[in-house]
């Protein structure tokens, strides 16, 4: 923790609740957030800072709180290539400032024009009398240099470049654009852009874009914050989240991100105490670790991030890379990323406001995944329980003395859970409340979800349904409820007052309600303060590694490996094979050759009357396939039979690093894709949680009175390899252990075969 005294740097005022840290490593610069929380811990005290994450820049940009500050909220903008025409994009911003009551100077600049939508136009930026914080330049890109560099000599704090024509158009627009970063880094000066369509600051009236939509849109001032690579979509972001009677507090589209990225504006409104929702739309990731430590910075906060991500088809990553120059990055691991830090991924536009919407609506995150339906109609309560079991929810059964008290007062009622009022609560609307008050105080659910279609639309109970809503409230502030009622206007707002989300179809509803419980237990559980390491490092070689050596390296990190020989003659082969007291595996020992079986490189069930032949048949096979092979031997290994068949593996994302990869081993993975994800690194209980995630766990617990595996054997294996792969995170590019046998419970498991692929350079 650190208390205002303890922090270093400029502080400004308990509403942004920030520390700035101005001693900063020369090498690298660092993000350092510090909030005071309302979703605080109990034992974080009133009044105390909390330092919830520092962001670092691999890139060496400096990021400061206050450049974004000066660009949410500047004291002063300045338009290059400003338009007297409305219409235009260089005329939109200056007429948006002007219609939002914008506080600060605006200072058009065109030096064709005295005078600019009412504003004293200049013939440059150098004539500006006082100082500048932000400028929005919007010129074709071959003036855009030079006007960067007017922008350095002025002083300015941040530019956004509307601009296209760079890093999104191929080589020679990608070094242009280079330029333009390194010049401003230079000068300390922050870039936004360019080919983006700007960005707004609504709680300080600042409103910097062409587009129309904030004009048909009018702002209102709530705890959502909209980031979008794509300016299209962040236009459509922001209608469609007015449409629906969302307040937004900032917004902005990143475009190119030659400098200012979405992870830097997500930590920037996640810091800030007003926004409670971020609603990204993300087309790839430049900087993996600036990603995941902003998520995680949400994470700690308690502040829910819900992502719309493109690119998972390969036409749809070509089409990233060419529309905002983004590395889209594997679309399995993004799905991976997202899981570790709980955030919400959409699939649909739908789906995304809705969670967006019930996060900034709901009074507080399930505890747990027990869902509570109520309805108007039988039929639609079947279809919501299918919802909630496909969803992960569970809809537990209703306590017998609970369902007795609902059939005193509905006799025809379905009891269960869902609970169906039926249409006699249309007669007598008190029903509603009462069987919404019994299945409350059964405490079997973690949060309801009531339909009850357009009935709330008649005007004889359309505000008794809101007084039931109002009552319930009263008498239970904190369950959530999701409602689908047919609501608009200043019965929605009502709702809304209340806590209470209002989403009309109800398959939606329940979606959103197991979104709400995701969020949920991922603030529970928290981030992990500190990530596992091995005892003692270990570092992978450069160079290409045979199996012997691999196995000696996964050894150190503490996996257990198989107690082999390697043999460098046909008697020291029959040697090792007479040693054991039982059949031997022989295997090939090359460095240039990774896959053994592809050349017939290994042998089974080998005997001690058999081994020299072995030894000589599998060294005349490399010899046949591969003559400039490096052979260092035949390793012999004793053949273990009762162990379950697993694979561990390892691949190096380029933008997140190491994921590790375990399923079944043989078919299992290569037919049915059984497989679990995480990123490096993990402790023990997270391996176990990954163990469970495959659809063939039952094997390893031992079906049909089976033996069960030495699963904590296998978890203790899994966070091991990952934290060798972490802390090898840019020496290796892939890890291969298969088969890993899991031995009956209480033997623990061996590496029987592995693979290390180092990274070049």
């Amino acid at each position: 923790m650190l208390t205002e005294d303890e922090a270093s740097g400029k502080h400004v005022d308990s509403k942004s609740a920030i520390c700035l840290v101005s001693s900063l490593p020369s090498d690298n610069f660092y993000f350092v957030v510090a909030t005071r929380n309302p979703r605080r811990r109990a034992d974080q005290p009133e009044g105390v800072l909390v330092l919830n994450e520092i962001i670092s820049a691999s890139d060496g940009a400096d990021i400061r709180r206050g450049d974004l500050e000066m660009l949410f909220r500047p004291r002063s903008v300045a338009v290059l290539g400003a338009s007297s025409d409305e219409s235009k994009i260089s005329g939109r911003p200056i007429f948006f400032l002007k219609r939002y009551g914008y506080e600060g100077p605006i200072y058009p600049v065109n030096p064709r024009h005295d005078e600019i939508q009412g504003l004293r136009a200049y013939k440059t930026l150098a004539d500006i009398e006082g100082e500048v914080d932000l400028v929005l330049i919007a010129l074709p890109a071959a003036l855009v240099e030079a006007a960067i560099e007017d922008c350095i000599a002025k002083g300015v704090k941040v530019v956004v470049l509307f601009s296209a024509g760079f890093a999104e158009t191929g080589e020679e627009g990608e070094a242009a654009q280079e330029r333009l970063v390194a010049k401003a880094r230079a000068a300390g000066m922050r870039l936004m852009g360019p080919n983006c369509m700007g960005l707004a600051g609504f709680d300080a009236n600042m409103v910097v874009t062409f587009g129309y939509t904030m004009e048909a849109q009018t702002p209102k001032l709530g705890p959502i914050a909209i980031v979008s690579q794509s300016g299209a979509y962040g236009i459509v972001a922001y209608y469609e989240a007015r449409e629906r009677g969302l307040g937004v507090r900032h917004w902005a589209t990143t475009g190119n991100e030659s400098d200012i990225d979405l992870s830097e504006c997500l930590a920037f409104c996640i810091a800030d105490d007003a926004i409670d929702v971020v609603m990204l739309y993300m087309e790839g990731c430049k900087d993996g670790d600036r990603f995941t430590a902003a998520l995680e910075h949400a994470q700690r906060a308690g502040k829910p991030v819900v992502v719309t991500k493109v690119g998972a088809s390969d036409v749809g990553a070509e089409a990233a890379v060419s529309h905002t120059a983004s590395i889209t990055g594997s679309d399995i691991v993004f799905d991976t990323v997202t899981e570790k830090y709980g955030a919400h991924r959409a699939r649909s536009m739908d789906e995304f406001y809705d969670v967006g919407y019930a996060c900034a609506t709901t009074a507080g995150f399930p505890k747990g995944k027990r869902v509570g339906l109520v309805t108007l109609s039988g039929g639609v309560g079947v279809l919501m329980s299918d919802a909630a079991v496909q969803c992960g929810l569970q809809v537990p059964k209703l306590p017998e003395e609970a369902q007795a008290r609902i059939r005193e007062v509905l006799p025809f009622a379905g009891t269960r859970n869902p609970v169906d009022v039926t249409g006699q609560a249309l007669n007598d609307p008190s029903l509603l409340g009462t069987c919404l008050d019994i299945l409350i105080e059964a405490d079997i659910c973690d949060i309801l979800v009531v339909y009850l279609a357009m009935s709330s639309q008649s005007p004889a109970l359309r505000d008794v349904f809101l007084d039931t809503f109002r009552d319930v409230r009263e008498k239970h502030p904190d369950i959530p409820i999701i409602a689908g009622v047919y609501y608009e206007g200043e019965r929605r707002e009502a709702m809304e007052a209340l806590k209470c989300t209002v989403i009309r179809e109800p398959t939606r509803a329940v979606a959103a309600a197991a979104a709400l419980y995701r969020f949920g237990r991922s603030f529970a559980a928290g981030a992990a303060t500190t990530p596992p390491a091995l005892p003692k490092p270990v570092e992978i070689p450069r160079r290409v590694l045979n199996e012997v050596e691999a196995k000696n390296l996964l050894a150190a990190a503490g996996l257990p490996m198989i107690e082999e020989v390697l043999a460098t003659s046909p008697e020291e082969a029959t040697s090792a094979v007479g040693g054991l007291d039982m059949p031997a595996a022989l295997k090939l020992v090359s460095p240039d050759v990774q896959h053994k079986s592809e050349i017939g490189g290994v042998m089974l069930d080998v005997t001690s009357d058999g081994a020299a032949e072995a030894y000589e048949t599998l060294v005349g096979r490399l010899q046949r396939y591969k003559p400039a092979a490096r052979l260092d031997g035949v390793v012999v290994a004793p053949m273990i039979t009762d162990g379950v068949e697993t694979l561990l593996g390892v691949q190096r994302d380029p933008v997140f690093g190491p994921v590790v990869v375990f399923g079944l081993g043989g078919v299992f993975v290569e037919v049915l894709e059984d497989v679990a994800r995480r990123l490096a690194p993990f402790d023990e209980d997270e391996a176990m949680e990954m163990i469970r995630e495959i659809k063939g766990y039952p094997i390893l617990e031992g079906v049909r009175g089976g033996t069960a595996a030495d699963i904590p054997a296998l978890a203790a294996a899994l966070s091991r390899l990952s934290c060798l792969a972490h802390e090898n995170r840019d020496r290796i590019d892939s890890i291969d252990i298969n088969p890993f046998l899991v031995r009956p419970e209480g033997k623990g498991a061996v590496a029987v075969d592995a693979l290390i692929v180092p990274r070049d350079g």
